[in-house]
């Protein structure tokens, strides 16, 4: 499973162990190809801005040394990005469980693109100002190129978080519909119950102020072109859609993990959902403090590290807890990885009571199991996820409460 090493190298499997290593090489490289080939532009940046009298963005000592600490950081970053892309590659196509296996393929690309995008993305917010095109064209590059994409990446691990948070959030209410002998899941009640229905308001709302308030500070300019207004005019449109999409999610996501028992697959939830919620709203008045602050360099270095830098240390903290969460998601003792087989049997139509209880047993001994929910590897996943949905199929029928069989009141 994944790269083969001699019974003395054994610790090289780990994975944990193998990302450690990777960023560490990762990071030397990006770091010497910054500090060399990328400052090389730097300093020729440096001579264009002083031959056109544009003094206030040429570096000084104090400037300098805080873009080589962003630099460092930045750099690091990319690193992680790089050893999560390579040691979970090797890893993620080879989960059993179809569904969790698309989940952590979309997961995996998503994180390392996020963490090694952040390199370049801020280099080139720099060294585009040199170009010399115009700096209306130079704007919606950036913005195409770098910010959708994370806004894209945003978007993708919002779905993930919130179907993973799904999976407990059912288990949780098939326990509470049993102990009350009715139905207690809100989303099964009265549509005024319905905290869906409070989160489309709620992303309604945020929308209808968010898209004036757009206008308001990026008006459509009578000197822009055809293409510019069309830009401007969908760049305002889908700003504002996240940034309702971020609250959205935050209502929801909040109703759904304050229904969940607690556990640590609780906690992960709610420092990544935090994380999710930071990087759909920040994305909206990221642009605004590009284009509406004098070009100093002064400015460049604030944006840098009171906007860059959350949104940079949120996508770390985000990398960490989405693949603590992807942990539990394969390991098969935990009810996570009990309640996605659960689903797809369902889906699938599966019926048998026996089965029903057996994922009941399942699941109580994964809330009785103290490492349940601890430090579990992909690498031992792929090999135990094969037992669990092929060898001890999950299977549910359709019953009325009072004939229910499975036991998980663990």
């Amino acid at each position: 499973m994944g790269l083969q090493f001699d019974s003395k190298f054994d610790w090289l499997k780990n994975l944990r162990v193998q990302i450690a290593l990777l960023t560490l090489v990762g990071w030397a490289i990006a770091l010497s190809v910054d500090r060399t080939y990328v400052e090389s532009y730097r300093n020729e940046s440096d001579q264009i801005f002083t031959q056109q009298g544009m003094m206030q963005m040429v570096r000084n000592r104090g400037q300098n040394a805080a873009l080589i600490i962003l630099s460092i950081f930045e750099t690091c970053l990319f690193g992680v990005g790089l050893a999560f892309f390579v040691a979970v590659g090797f890893r993620v196509f080879k989960i059993k469980n179809s569904m969790l296996r698309k989940r952590m393929i979309w997961c995996w690309c998503t994180i390392s693109f996020f963490c090694m995008e952040w390199w370049p993305h801020s280099t080139t917010h720099f060294l585009i100002l040199t170009t010399g095109h115009d700096p209306l064209r130079d704007y919606i590059t950036m913005e195409t190129t770098f910010h959708w994409t994370i806004t894209f990446c945003s978007v993708v691990l919002g779905y993930f978080q919130y179907d993973l948070i799904k999976l407990m959030y059912e288990v949780a209410m098939m326990r509470s519909k049993m102990k009350e002998g009715r139905e207690v899941d809100p989303l099964k009640q009265e549509w005024y119950k319905n905290f869906n229905y409070h989160g489309l308001v709620i992303g309604v709302i945020f929308f209808a102020i968010a898209v004036p308030v757009a206008f308001h500070y990026q008006p459509l300019e009578p000197t822009y072109v055809a293409y510019q207004k069309f830009f401007f005019v969908t760049f305002h449109l889908v700003n504002s859609a996240v940034l309702a999409l971020g609250f959205t999610f935050a209502y929801i996501a909040l109703r759904t993990i304050l229904l969940l028992p607690p556990s640590p697959g609780k906690k992960v939830s709610i420092f990544s959902s935090i994380a999710i919620t930071f990087l759909f709203v920040i994305q909206y008045p990221h642009p605004f403090f590009h284009t509406n602050t004098e070009l100093k360099m002064n400015n460049t270095v604030a944006i840098d590290f009171g906007v860059h830098i959350p949104i940079v240390l949120a996508t770390g903290i985000l990398a960490f807890y989405q693949f603590r969460m992807l942990e539990l998601a394969t390991d098969e003792k935990s009810s996570l990885s009990v309640a996605a087989q659960m689903r797809r049997k369902s889906n699938s139509g599966g019926a048998s009571s026996q089965g029903a209880s057996n994922a009941g047993s399942s699941m109580k001994s994964a809330e009785n199991n103290s490492g349940s929910f601890g430090a579990s590897s992909i690498e031992e996943s792929t090999s135990k996820n094969s037992s669990a949905t092929d060898n001890n199929p999950i299977e549910m029928k359709k019953i009325g409460a009072d004939d229910v069989t499975i036991d998980i009141h663990g």
